[in-house]
């Protein structure tokens, strides 16, 4: 046989059980290796490390071999148990290891007993297929849809693994506020807003997580409708706008909310209908309303990390003119889809949908241009152009949810 071979080291410097173990948010893990060792001696070594005290029954003999890296320890004794043709059972701070025929041996032995498990956040029907996976061959479940309970029959160390489930998945599902602001800013207001942009190439939109506060003018004119970017920070960004307000360089045309649930899509709508009117084969008229808004879809998914990717459709629908013959408006329509990640809280801008308006203005010397007859002369007609652009800021929020007792 081959000499037992145990690299090992335990965090804080106690070298008492001769592996090496760390605590990461309360779990322990676990790093081991040995070849040809005795099961009994590798039981030892878990049962050091976890804490518990473990019992073997005659029947768990052998060697076994393995390289485990950081793993809950809890997680890498079942594995071990597993491959090597053994079970476990826990009661209280024991743990009994004993071969798969001993298992069901003791499991035809327990007393069967009957639990209610109160489903709170997740619907009970929909667990019925995992709980009844887990279930022995003498057990059993039923669902009473009018209290959304599970009502389970089985073994002790089936419920206490039933419970261990629901509750890691019987939790609220987070939400997520989403803000949007409509603005139409003046071409030349647009570098006071402090945007970060991301688009020109749509790609680098979807894997996009920058998120700085520097100061950058729109890139130029390309064949996408929208561009994408990220902003200084809410706070800052609602100074801004409000300054600009009052310089009369932007104005705030909307700012609608949603509450969504974390991977549900949700839509917001801002706009008006228009009736258009048509005929049909027979030279009747039918009036079809239209949507002139804007229609923005977001789907946001909450990371692991606290951070938020968000699918974004934004639809823009205006009046381009009126169609020929004087059937009615012609409505143009811009669109884009995009994935972005962002900070909790941090606002993304959706800009691109410039306006041009030109008007002739008359202007005049102030009061000689008053004069009549000769103030005429005083007075004068001048060509002005109006550029602005329509920006979409999105901001979503994560909304806290606690499970109520």
């Amino acid at each position: 046989m081959k000499a037992m071979i145990v690299k090992s080291f335990i965090l804080m410097a106690l070298i008492g059980s001769g592996l090496y173990s760390q605590e990461i948010q309360g779990e322990r893990l676990v790093s081991m290796d040995f070849e040809n060792a005795d099961i009994r001696t590798v039981l030892r070594a878990f049962a050091d490390i976890g804490g518990v005290n473990i019992i073997a029954t005659k029947g768990v003999q052998g060697t076994v071999t393995l390289k485990l890296r950081n793993l809950p320890w809890k997680q890498a004794l079942k594995a071990v148990l597993e491959i090597n043709g053994f079970s476990m059972i826990e009661e209280d701070n024991i743990i009994k290891v004993m071969t798969a025929a001993e298992m069901e041996d003791s499991k035809k032995a327990m007393k069967l007993e009957t639990r209610i498990f109160n489903v709170k956040f997740a619907k009970a029907d929909k667990l019925e297929g995992v709980i009844s996976g887990m279930l022995s061959s003498r057990g059993s479940i039923k669902v009473e849809s009018r209290t959304n309970s599970l009502i389970v029959t089985d073994i002790p160390m089936v419920m206490s693994r039933i419970e261990d489930i629901l509750a890691r998945v019987d939790n609220p599902t987070p939400q997520v506020l989403v803000k949007a602001k409509l603005v139409e800013v003046n071409y030349g207001a647009l570098r006071e807003l402090g945007i970060v942009w991301r688009a020109g190439n749509m790609e680098d939109v979807r894997t996009s997580t920058h998120s700085g506060a520097e100061l950058s003018v729109p890139p130029p004119a390309s064949n996408a409708a929208f561009y994408f970017g990220k902003l200084l920070p809410q706070a800052q960004l609602d100074l801004v706008i409000s300054t600009l307000e009052d310089e009369n360089k932007a104005n705030v045309l909307s700012e609608p909310s949603i509450l969504v649930a974390d991977n549900q899509e949700a839509m917001i709508l801002s706009g008006k209908k228009i009736p258009i009117v048509t005929r049909d084969f027979a030279g009747n008229q039918i009036i079809q309303f239209f949507d002139v808004a804007l229609k923005l879809t977001v789907t946001p998914h909450i990371s692991p990390d606290g951070k938020i990717v968000m699918d974004l459709h934004p639809v823009i629908s205006d009046i381009a003119g009126e169609a020929p013959g004087a059937v009615g408006p012609v409505i143009s329509s811009q669109e884009a889809q995009t994935k972005l990640t962002v900070n909790n809280g941090e606002t993304v801008v959706i800009g691109g949908i410039i306006k041009t308006q030109s008007q002739d203005v008359k202007k005049g010397v102030p009061l000689l241009s008053s004069i009549p007859i000769i103030g005429n002369l005083f007075k004068y007609t001048k060509h002005e152009v109006n550029k602005t652009e329509l920006m979409i800021f999105v901001t979503p929020q994560i909304v806290e949810t606690t499970a109520s007792e």
